[in-house]
């Protein structure tokens, strides 16, 4: 069996569980802020969190498996630094309370993946196409964290 088959799994999980204990850290915190009507509840919320992690996850696995041994590093690198900004955008909005530092960094999270889908596009569309749900959520989770910082902006 192949490393790669245990590793990315692992690290799909370090990622979602890195997020979600920083993001339960600052509940109490985004429990006195005012949010938008359109937001989801929490359920919702984590449960498309968890579907994203698992079609990167796979993603992932197809674009290692479709590319040549010597793309490797550049792909693990890719992937790896989506999943820091992944966890970053958390510690950025529930840790640090930084609301627009966050929004602006969602933004980077949306390049990172889609960066990653255009590169592992030619050996792995499916890859790719894996990866739309997850830019659609960040484009979504970034105008909500943009929508929470405006009204909960001091004049």
């Amino acid at each position: 069996m192949q490393v790669h088959y245990i590793l990315i799994p692992l690290i799909a999980i370090a990622v979602v569980l890195a997020g979600s204990l920083i993001t339960r850290s600052g509940m109490s915190w985004f429990q006195t802020l005012r949010i938008p009507s359109w937001m989801p509840p929490t359920k919702i919320i984590t449960g498309m969190w968890t579907i994203i992690a698992v079609l990167t996850c796979v993603s992932a696995i197809l674009a290692w498996d479709a590319t040549a041994t010597q793309d490797h590093p550049a792909l693990a690198a890719l992937y790896l630094v989506n999943a820091f900004l992944n966890v970053a955008f958390s510690y950025l909005f529930f840790v640090r309370h930084q609301m627009g530092s966050a929004t602006l960094e969602a933004l980077l999270l949306a390049i990172s993946v889609t960066t990653v889908g255009v590169q592992v596009w030619p050996a792995a569309w499916v890859a790719a196409l894996l990866l739309a749900p997850y830019l659609l959520w960040v484009l979504y989770a970034a105008h909500l964290s943009f929508t929470v910082f405006r009204l909960n902006a001091r004049p």
